[in-house]
């Protein structure tokens, strides 16, 4: 009995308990704020039956919310009315400069070459503004007509002195090339000349081992120059603009180990160039009667000799020859458009065939006049040949013919260079137009 009654009374102490559990989460539950965004249930009426303590607290000040007003102020801007009657004077903004400012460089980074480039290129510079000019202001005014008609064509560019002997010049549209007769006291053996302004102004110093006898431009590649010397060697210079002497960057050696190819034991006497088979090649002529092709890349060995009379040729000797054929060939067949002439007073082709016997004068100079070949001699002539036949016109001169030279961009128009004793070793220079004059010259 007693067992009973200690078990209801623990029973009804848990049911009390819960019952407290529950009346207390339900206040939690009604004090907590809702959450924001949840819709709330719909209320019902359900009858709650509600146990509240009720106590006074004492520890802790009461809190109060104040709500505050915040008054918005508007700004008034009040504007004085005026007529003006003068024009508003611009303030223009102050610019400051900015200052350049010198970048020092160190000395160690300047190499050598380059401040002797730099030099030179100055120069270089400088003499190309030495220029005078004088500017007519007279009132006298000539006509086109009225200045052809007095120089024939030619007009005086300028006069230097180079106070050395002259043994060859050539020409370029940009160049003047003077050759000098070697000498132990200058090592300069030619130089070449800048012709673009009045004033001609040398440019490149050139020198060699050996006498130059032949000089010219490279037709196909530019600033390059090409020469023969005196001891049958062919030498190529590069003109770079940051150099002013120089020596030849190629040059062909004096002996050969192959038993097959010539070279030239002789002077130069004539120099071309032609595209044999598409590359650009150089034709030599010596007078020891020889025949080369170089290639303009490698001197070391000719790509083709000819000997032209065979062991025949110990006493005969080149005087002059000309190449009158394509500049474009294919194998070696273009030998025969090679006209020499030889100390016998003969004329042969590059085969070593007679193509005009003259025995009464030697052939002093050779030139070609499109389809026409002329030849001057040391009888006072000049002779004009067609096709390697006899000549078609004999004329005669008033001094012996020592150079020859066809007029660039003229139809039959050439130079004839001479000297007599007449005119006490002097050299005398005609112009020949034989559209115009045949048998004498439009201008001396």
């Amino acid at each position: 009995m007693s067992t009973n009654i200690d078990r209801q009374q623990l029973l009804e102490q848990k049911r009390q308990r819960l019952i407290e559990l529950k009346q207390r989460k339900l206040l939690s539950q009604s004090q907590s704020p809702s959450p924001t965004g949840i819709v709330p249930p719909p209320n019902h009426d359900v009858s709650i039956k509600k146990s509240v303590d009720v106590s006074t607290q004492t520890d802790e000040e009461p809190t109060f919310s104040e709500t505050t007003h915040t008054k918005i102020e508007r700004e008034i801007d009040r504007y004085d009315k005026a007529v003006q009657t003068v024009d508003l004077v611009e303030i223009e903004s102050a610019t400051v400069e900015e200052k350049n400012e010198v970048q020092l460089t160190d000395k160690q980074l300047i190499s050598e070459d380059e401040l002797n480039q730099t030099l030179v290129s100055s120069i270089k510079l400088i003499n190309k503004l030495h220029v005078t000019n004088t500017i007519n202001l007279s009132n006298q005014t000539t006509t086109a007509n009225e200045t052809d008609s007095k120089y024939s064509g030619i007009r005086k560019l300028s006069t230097f002195d180079t106070k050395r002997s002259i043994k060859e010049i050539n020409v370029d549209s940009e160049f003047l090339i003077v050759i000098f007769h070697k000498t132990t006291s200058n090592s300069t053996d030619a130089i070449i000349y800048n012709t673009s302004s009045l004033e001609f102004f040398p440019e490149y110093h050139l020198s060699s081992l050996s006498q130059i006898e032949i000089l010219q431009f490279d037709k196909y590649k530019k600033n390059r120059v090409i020469a023969g010397f005196a001891n049958g060697g062919i030498g190529i210079w590069e003109l770079k603009d940051n150099d002013v002497s120089l020596m030849p960057s190629l040059s062909t050696p004096l002996f050969s180990s192959n038993v097959g190819s010539n070279l030239h034991s002789d002077k130069i006497v004539y120099l071309s160039q032609i595209l044999l088979d598409g590359n650009p090649c150089i034709l030599s002529i010596s007078q020891d009667c020889v025949i080369n092709i170089w290639s303009t890349s490698l001197l070391v060995e000719p790509k083709s000799s000819f000997r032209i009379f065979g062991n025949e040729a110990n006493s005969l000797q080149i005087t002059n020859a000309i190449y009158v054929g394509s500049d474009e060939v294919v194998g070696t067949d273009f030998i025969s458009d090679i006209l020499i002439s030889t100390n016998d007073g003969n004329l042969y082709n590059g085969k070593g065939e007679l193509v005009h016997e003259n025995s009464d004068s030697v052939i002093s100079a050779i030139t070609t006049l499109d389809d026409y070949t002329v030849t001057g001699h040391s009888d006072w002539n000049l002779k004009l040949w067609r096709a390697n036949t006899t000549p078609v016109k004999e004329i005669p001169t008033a001094f012996i013919v020592r150079n020859l030279e066809a007029r660039p961009g003229k139809h039959l128009q050439f130079v004839v260079l001479g000297s007599s004793n007449i005119t006490n070793g002097k050299y005398k220079v005609e112009l020949w137009d034989l559209e115009k004059k045949l048998y004498s010259s439009s201008r001396r």
